[in-house]
């Protein structure tokens, strides 16, 4: 859900402005549109629509279809500070993957992710004060936008909340023959490696690409048997139906001998 701005000063913000660059968000509502209103007015929030009174310089807004959207930086400014420490983290590491991962070659690109960086956090800087400055900075920090789903992003921050051993992300493993494999998360020292599997995978047009669910499984076997025997490490595997809480998360880690 989006709007039309309600004057020629207004911008869709916050995790609408989110959605329609695009970015993931994790557990956040989507019928409420939220609004920067800039200036002096009367109009009260609504059951549809939550109006942020701040400053916003033209400099800080896009058109996307149409409509007026907060900038790619600015919006993960305001998600960060805002939103859950999950979505934050999600939303971010998003942007990142989108200014930053090069498909074609599938590689990362640090130069590109550390330019959004720096712009977020030079302006977290100069908004000491702001409402929620302090979970912007860590995040801002902890984001990494080789996460390619929401619950890679999710199972990296609760992972790092349960002190657990940080994994290696996207550890590239060559397979034989030019052909490599991109792990979600790896532990070389502790030969070991995990994968989120998200059900996205199989039901996404675009990840599917012209494949049926059963096919995707199929690969992904292939995969996974020849990521084992190039390497003889152990892996798990995890979806959301593990993670219904941190707890939950936690004692499944656990199962698998995972400890702090």
């Amino acid at each position: 859900m989006a709007a039309r701005a309600e004057n020629e000063s207004a911008a869709n913000s916050h995790t609408t402005a989110a959605a329609l660059h695009g970015l993931s968000l994790y557990r956040t509502r989507t019928d409420r549109v939220h609004l920067i209103v800039p200036g002096s007015h009367t109009r009260k929030n609504s059951r549809d629509v939550i109006r942020h009174h701040l400053p916003l310089d033209s400099t800080d807004v896009d058109v996307i279809d149409g409509l007026r959207v907060t900038t790619l930086e600015r919006t993960v400014y305001d998600v960060i500070r805002t939103a859950s420490l999950e979505t934050a983290v999600v939303c971010f590491d998003a942007a990142l993957r989108r200014v930053a991962w090069d498909e074609r070659a599938r590689e990362y690109i640090p130069s590109a992710a550390g330019g959004l960086r720096d712009v977020v956090m030079n302006r977290i800087a100069t908004n000491t004060g702001a409402r929620g400055i302090r979970q912007a900075r860590f995040v801002a920090g902890f984001a990494d936008g080789r996460a390619q789903l929401p619950g890679e992003s999710v199972s990296r921050l609760w992972m790092w909340q349960l002190g657990m051993p940080p994994p290696e992300l996207q550890w590239r493993v060559d397979l034989g023959a030019g052909r490599f494999a991109l792990l979600d998360f790896a532990w070389p020292q502790l030969r070991r490696w995990a994968e989120f599997d998200g059900e996205v995978k199989y039901t996404d047009p675009e990840m599917l690409n012209g494949r049926t669910a059963e096919q995707v499984r199929e690969s992904q076997d292939l995969r996974e048997r020849a990521v084992r025997r190039a390497t003889g490490w152990r892996v798990d595997r995890w979806g959301f139906d593990r993670m219904h809480t941190l707890d939950a998360f936690a004692r499944y880690l656990r199962g698998l001998g995972f400890t702090p």
